[in-house]
């Protein structure tokens, strides 16, 4: 599986506290069968976005990362008016690997009139934008019409893999479920920050996908997707989502529905 959006790094963010941190949450994130992991941590107010820092822990990282991990640079990067203007002047500075997709965090405070306008002169820049978790902002669980107005103008949504399991609570499952639907979601990843609370897990989505959707969705969104955002691909969306995404409700699952 390929995991876009982890927070590995040490003492950078909010994300791991230490190496040692740093090495468990890679131990974990291979033994579950992550492939690929992009380390991303945030740019934003709080956390300045050091491209030579991170390069520097992440070398560190992957000169101790399990056999069969590769790491991978990304930012987990913030609507801000300095970020939009460095990223039109650095287009590959926040991106995955260096190449087109960038992870994009909106304020759950506010959404911008002009975020549409916004992204669209980061993608004249040749950069494509994918929004993380907008399950779990209040304020785009209100504003489903806007998402699918996104989605159609070429976005990405990615949901968090513990969502899914109603790790961020019901109404977070609830709207990931609706967007899962409605073919608006492309992308699943940990947006790991920890060992216990959220670790870089995502075994439990991609099985989770499988039982309630599909075994093809779950390769979608957690391996053909993120590793074509990693090496700067297009998407194939000529058939997504594929048909019947949900599969029928048997008796069983009707008299003990699933939550």
């Amino acid at each position: 599986m390929v995991d876009i959006h982890s927070h590995i790094l040490p003492g950078i963010d909010d994300g791991a506290s230490s190496f040692e941190e740093t090495l468990r949450m890679l131990a974990i994130a291979r033994d579950s069968g992550t492939t690929v992991l992009v380390a991303s941590p945030h740019a934003d107010t709080q956390y300045r976005y050091d491209p030579g820092n991170v390069d520097r822990l992440l070398d560190q990282a992957r000169a101790a990362a399990p056999d069969g991990l590769r790491l991978v640079r990304g930012c987990d990067f913030h609507l801000m008016y300095d970020n939009v203007e460095d990223a039109i002047l650095n287009p590959t500075r926040y991106t995955l690997g260096g190449c087109s997709y960038l992870l994009m965090e909106l304020s759950d405070l506010v959404i911008f009139p002009n975020t549409g306008l916004l992204w669209s002169r980061l993608e004249e820049a040749g950069m494509k934008i994918i929004l993380t978790h907008p399950e779990r902002n209040p304020l785009l669980r209100q504003r489903l019409p806007l998402i699918e107005e996104w989605v159609s103008e070429g976005r990405c949504m990615q949901l968090t893999a513990s969502s899914l399991l109603g790790g961020f609570g019901p109404k977070a499952h609830a709207f990931s479920r609706t967007l899962l639907d409605r073919g608006l979601a492309h992308f699943v990843a940990s947006d790991a920050h920890d060992t216990k609370a959220r670790p870089p897990r995502l075994d439990l989505a991609f099985q989770w996908l499988s039982d309630n959707y599909s075994p093809r969705l779950a390769q979608l969104l957690c391996v053909d997707h993120p590793l074509a955002a990693v090496e700067g691909r297009p998407l194939d969306l000529s058939s997504f989502p594929p048909a019947n995404p949900r599969p029928a409700a048997g008796i069983w699952s009707r008299m003990f529905k699933r939550t």
